[in-house]
C-alpha cells in the first residue's frame, strides 16, 4: 500500500506542478484516475475476448464534468482515437491492451505510447492483459502503475512464466532499453 501511496506522489507530482492543473487541482487528478480504472474496467473482458485494443480520451466538458468518450475498437496492436467533441478539454488518452499473447511485451505501456501522450500535451492510462493499471504523466514523463498485477480483470490465459520482471516505474529511455530500441 505505502508503495502505491508513494508512486502516487511521484506521478501526480507533489512538490511541483499537479499531472494537470485541472477543476478542482489534486482532487481533479484523482477523479481522473478513478474514471480511468471505471472506464478501463468495463472495456476489459470484451478487449480481451476479441484480442484488440479499444480507445478513448477522458475530457471536461463545457460545464467542467469530468467524461470520457466513447471507446473505439482498435487493432491487436494500435489503436485510433476519435477526437473529442470541439468543446471539451482532453486531459487523458486511455487504451487497453487487448489479450495476452507471447507476441508482444505487453504488460508495460509502449515506446509509442509515451511518445504518442507526450505528443498530443495530455497523460494516459493503459490497462494490460494481467490486469495492471498504467498511468502516464506527460509532463514528467514518467509512466507508473496505479495498481498492479490483477487489479483489474486478468485474461485468463495470462501467465508471467518467460516474461521479463514488470517494474514499477518507466520513462520513455528505460521502455526504450527494455524494447531494445
Amino acid at each position: 500500500m505505502l508503495r502505491y501511496l508513494i508512486l502516487g506522489f511521484v506521478l501526480m507530482g507533489l512538490g511541483g506542478p499537479l499531472v494537470a492543473q485541472t477543476k478542482g487541482g489534486r482532487s481533479g487528478v484523482l477523479a481522473e484516475h478513478a474514471l480511468a480504472r471505471q472506464v478501463l474496467e468495463a472495456l476489459q473482458e470484451r478487449s480481451i475476448a476479441e484480442s484488440r485494443e479499444y480507445c478513448g480520451y477522458l475530457a471536461y466538458d463545457r460545464h467542467g464534468e469530468l467524461r470520457a468518450t466513447p471507446a473505439g475498437p482498435g487493432s491487436r496492436a494500435g489503436c485510433s482515437i476519435k477526437a473529442a467533441p470541439g468543446s471539451w478539454r482532453v486531459v487523458a488518452s486511455y487504451h487497453t491492451h487487448g489479450a495476452w499473447t507471447r507476441e508482444y511485451d505487453d504488460e508495460v505501456p509502449s515506446t509509442i505510447d509515451l511518445v504518442s501522450d507526450a505528443n498530443a500535451g495530455t497523460n494516459g492510462y493503459i490497462s494490460t492483459p494481467g490486469g495492471r493499471l498504467w498511468f502516464h504523466n506527460h509532463r514528467t514523463g514518467i509512466a507508473g502503475q496505479l495498481c498492479g498485477l490483477g487489479c483489474l480483470t486478468q485474461d485468463p490465459n495470462f501467465t508471467t512464466s518467460g516474461s521479463a520482471p514488470v517494474r514499477d516505474f518507466y520513462t520513455l529511455d528505460t521502455l526504450r532499453n527494455r524494447f531494445g530500441e
